[in-house]
């Protein structure tokens, strides 16, 4: 009988294998298909909702396997997966999810669900559990406590939940690893350390940030024969204070991962924190600490994330932090540390350096060279000293964010044919020494997004090569130099898609203002040299909110189109004509919010138009030196109730005040020399937020600030003898000009009240959705900025701060 040969053998392999897979593959189809009852479960599910736009489940697919979020076994055909996280869902949980009885993975996560359901500790075989980010209120139904395969569990940001069972559904979740119920008010439970202390010993990770925990008991009455914490815990955002440290400090083997920022820790940092050697993750900052830092921290040779930042400590940087040879991040911004930065050279691992808003000096020598996996280092608000070179930063290759800013007499020094290793992303060298040259080193930076040299020194002009650097640009401050220059034409238009803030203001720029395009929000030219009309604001269609154009030479009547500003300032120009009604019809913008309105020192004529009663939200209003006349509008006093300052000094006005009793947010009122006659009302006695002059025969009330001179300012004596006796009082009258000797200083102050209040509102409005370096450089300017960059800060679109919730979300994912 002949032996089969090789090829006839591997034929015969073949045919087999393809049999088997098709097999398999016929069996898989039929497994694959939903099981009906489950299918019916979902339906009503969705069906229960009072919206879900982006399940169409049913719609063009009959197997629910295939639906969007749901996963089926390739086994059984049952779903065991259902993941909605992310889809605009609104409404209840419906009771039909007990019919996927085979579900091991749930994620209803970042919606606007509400009431948390008892039946869900019913679906046992759940590992993942993930509910976090909706609506929902009452208290934690301990019907979870059934849930002994759950691996996972996330119910944070859930902001109106309250425990009230004391945890002890936590106690039989055996198989937990993972618990994070952020947001949730724990305030009911008592001696919340040892129900910690006692959960399930596989739990790795914990995070407790923002419920209202507090330490209301001495530390010996801890429980102090507990076994162990999880490896991450994370207690932010709480009421702790420094009893929490002795409990802690039982647990230095087990701890890899802390949190305790926003606290209110005070007193000094514990030496016997060095003890703790596992630690990788340590965040103190936001507390009340005080004190040095201690030299035991040097000890903590694991730690790769050290934040101290936003303390009250004390002293110079310990040389003993140069042992902590694995950190990555290191912040110290935000004290009071002082003396010379300690030579840095054995931290060769990090990445970020936050020394920012301290009292160091001294020079930069022996302290970044060796630093190159440098990307962040902010150095900003102190007071160093002496000369950078190119020496200083050749090493940096990684060097992304560079921040030096307020440090006066801290000079750069390149040669001009250097070309440096790093490509920044933020270049922030405000009032550093960098002129009178324009720096060449800026060419070689073709890509970033945030450029402030402001207040410099540079008396130059601006380079060929510079308007052709970065598309990427939304932040631009070269403000307070003396740069001489003509903007091209169409640079605004080319690159500043998706800009931010754009300050120019004083320096010598002159010529024409270039397009503008639609993206910008802030924009600062004032105190510069430009002319002509201002017919390019009709070009801009986009949401520009602060505008300042004031002390330039501008000329011509207002343009009949604007666009949707908060706040809008032409001081100072050589503009004339009427108030034109279609200025008015700004107010009537659906998202319209002006708030602040600068014409002084023009030559407007007319009456105030009567559209103008349609901006309700105006706080500032200053028409002062120019040639206004009419009436006062009584609509000032019924629609603009919201008022702060009221100026039309040195017009044409004429007849009497009007009736202004409704005002009573007014702080400063200036009608001088105006051709005013009649009657003071009887209600300016009444308004108590007037600033007053101060001297002995007025109302002896502090208001916080100096009232600028040209205000109003009523003798009380006279204002009683008035009130009395009704008389007609004849004011003095001026039908000249009056020069105003503080008229700089007193529009800054007018603006600074006005940018308060945009400052407010467009922080509440959003913060930048950006990555974390964005947010980080955009608190810097939150708190740092000055009267002349604040218009960086009315960009909070976003951002950029902080919303509670958008930051606790982030620092748990």
């Amino acid at each position: 009988m002949r032996s089969p040969n090789y090829a006839e053998l591997v034929l015969l392999f073949l045919c087999t294998a393809t049999i088997i897979c098709f097999a398999f593959n016929l069996h898989d189809s039929e497994v694959m298909r939903c099981i009906e009852e489950e299918r019916q479960a979902l339906l009503k599910f969705r069906q229960g909702l009072l919206y879900s736009p982006e399940l169409s489940w049913g719609t063009h697919e009959e197997d629910c396997c295939k639906w969007e979020g749901i996963k089926c076994s390739n086994r059984t055909g049952h779903a065991v997966t259902l993941d909605l996280s992310h889809k605009h869902l609104l409404g209840e949980i419906s009771s039909s999810l007990l019919g996927l009885q085979h579900l091991t993975y749930l994620d209803l996560s970042d919606n606007s669900l509400s009431i948390l359901p008892k039946f869900i500790g019913s679906i046992t075989k759940l590992q993942y559990l993930n509910l976090s980010c909706n609506y929902f209120s009452g208290t934690i139904p301990p019907q979870l406590g059934n849930l002994s395969n759950l691996i996972s569990l996330d119910i944070s940001l859930n902001e109106m939940i309250i425990e009230d069972h004391n945890l002890d559904w936590l106690f039989h979740l055996s198989s937990l690893r993972h618990l994070d119920i952020s947001s949730v008010n724990l305030s009911k439970v008592v001696n919340w350390p040892d129900k910690i202390s006692m959960l399930p010993s596989l739990l790795e990770d914990l995070r407790l940030c923002n419920c209202e925990l507090s330490m209301p008991f001495p530390p010996a009455l801890i429980n102090a024969n507990c076994s162990s914490l999880p490896s991450l815990l994370d207690l932010s955002w709480n009421q702790l204070n420094s009893s929490i440290f002795p409990w802690l400090f039982k647990y230095t083997n087990s701890l890899v991962h802390l949190d305790l920022l926003y606290n209110a820790i005070q007193g000094l940092v514990p030496k016997t924190l060095g003890n703790m050697v596992a630690l990788v993750h340590l965040d103190l900052s936001h507390n009340y600490l005080e004190g040095s830092i201690p030299k035991a921290l040097g000890n903590m040779v694991a730690l790769v994330h050290l934040d101290l930042s936003h303390n009250n400590l004390e002293g110079s940087i310990p040389k003993a932090l140069g042992n902590m040879v694995a950190l990555v991040h290191l912040d110290l911004s935000s004290n009071k540390l002082e003396g010379a930065i300690q030579n840095l050279s054995k931290l060769s691992l990090l990445r970020e350096l936050h020394l920012s808003d301290n009292q160091l000096n001294g020079s930069l020598d022996n302290v970044l060279g060796k630093l190159s996996k440098l990307q962040f280092l902010d150095l900003s608000f102190n007071s160093l000293k002496g000369v950078i070179t190119e020496t200083h930063l050749s090493n940096l290759s990684s060097l992304n964010h560079l921040d030096l800013s307020y440090n006066s007499d801290l000079s750069l020094k390149f040669s001009p044919e250097w070309v440096p290793p790093f490509h920044l992303d933020y270049i922030e060298l405000r009032s550093c020494k960098l002129g009178p040259a324009f720096p060449p080193w800026i060419q070689t930076q073709k890509n970033f997004s945030l450029l402030d040299i402001s207040d410099a020194r540079i008396s130059d002009t601006i380079p060929n090569w510079f308007w052709d650097l970065s598309f990427n640009i939304k932040f631009l401050n070269i403000s307070t130099n003396q740069i001489i220059v003509t903007i091209p034409f169409g640079w605004f238009l080319a690159r500043f898609q998706g800009s931010y803030a754009i300050d120019l203001s004083y320096n010598r720029f002159s010529g024409q203002l270039p397009q503008l395009n639609s993206d910008s929000l802030v924009l600062n030219l004032s105190n510069n040299l430009f002319h002509g009309t201002m017919t390019f604001i009709c070009e801009s269609d986009g949401p520009l909110i602060y505008l300042d154009l004031s002390n330039n030479l501008f000329s011509g009547e207002l343009p009949k189109c604007w666009p949707n500003p908060s706040f809008l300032n032409l001081t100072n120009n050589n503009l004339s004509g009427r108030i034109l009604e279609s200025f008015g019809k700004i107010c009537f913008w659906k998202y319209s919010y002006l708030t602040s309105l600068h014409f002084q020192n023009n030559s407007f004529i007319g009456e105030l138009h009567v559209s103008l009663m349609n901006c309700s939200s105006l706080r500032v209003i200053d028409f002062g030196e120019n040639k206004l006349s009419g009436r006062i509008p009584a609509w000032i006093g019924t629609s603009l109730l919201q008022l702060m300052i009221l100026r039309l000094p040195s017009n044409e006005f004429v007849g009497s005040i009007p009736h202004l009793c409704q005002l009573t947010s007014l702080q400063i009122l200036d009608i001088s020399y105006n051709s005013i006659s009649g009657t003071i009302p009887r209600c300016i006695y009444n308004f108590t937020a007037m600033a007053q002059k101060q001297n002995s025969e007025t109302i002896p009330l502090d208001y916080g600030f100096d009232a600028p001179e040209g205000s109003i300012h009523f003798d009380s004596k006279y204002i009683e003898k008035c009130l009395e006796d009704e008389a007609t009082q004849d004011p003095k009258i001026g039908s000249t000009h009056q020069e105003q000797e503080n008229s700089h200083e007193r529009l800054w102050f007018y603006t600074s009240i006005a940018v308060g209040f945009v400052v407010g509102f467009w922080g509440a409005c959003g913060t930048l959705v950006l990555k974390s370096s964005w947010r980080h450089a955009y608190f810097q300017v939150l708190e740092r900025m000055g009267d002349i960059i604040f218009v960086t800060i009315a960009i909070n679109m976003a951002t950029p701060l902080k919303n509670f919730k958008t930051q606790c979300y982030h620092e748990n994912i």
